[in-house]
């Protein structure tokens, strides 16, 4: 758990730089992600137009090829965006894709471009949609997962 942790921390330093960022937040999953556990990010916008991405971080315990989540904008009064994704997470022949470092594979997913926002307070939930082959039910713990980023830059 110590060099889990540790990798997360230098692979952070490497990637805290940018000057379009407005926000940049991480939350690490602890062993396994519950389906009914919501990652929550909380931060403040001025208006403007902003693209948004996920960050994904997983090591080699991943087994899936993609990655759906689903992830929701609320402003102080209500809902205003909601979307499943699915993410490309590995090749056909299973090899995962990404920044590799050690272990850890980082990917930096589009969620919305040209969002625009006006000033305020948001919250965005993300929590995973995984399920097997054939199944009705969705797959309960996702393994593999290490963190889940939310990144805000301004758009250029």
């Amino acid at each position: 758990m110590l060099t889990r942790v540790l990798i997360v921390l230098i692979i952070f330093s490497f990637l805290s730089c940018g000057q379009d960022r407005i926000f940049d937040s991480y939350k690490t999953i602890p062993n396994q992600w519950d389906k009914d556990s919501l990652i929550m990010f909380e931060f403040d916008l001025k208006s403007s137009s902003y693209n948004s991405f996920i960050n994904v971080r997983t090591d080699q315990s991943y087994m899936f090829n993609n990655l759906f989540l689903i992830i929701t904008v609320h402003d102080s009064t209500k809902i205003i965006m909601k979307d499943t994704l699915e993410y490309k997470m590995a090749n056909s022949n299973g090899k995962l894709l990404g920044k590799k470092f050690l272990n850890t594979f980082q990917n930096k997913l589009v969620h919305k471009e040209s969002a625009k926002f006006e000033s305020g307070k948001y919250l965005v939930t993300i929590q995973h949609a995984m399920r097997k082959i054939n199944q009705i039910n969705g797959l309960k713990l996702l393994d593999g997962i290490i963190n889940i980023g939310y990144r805000i830059e301004k758009e250029k």
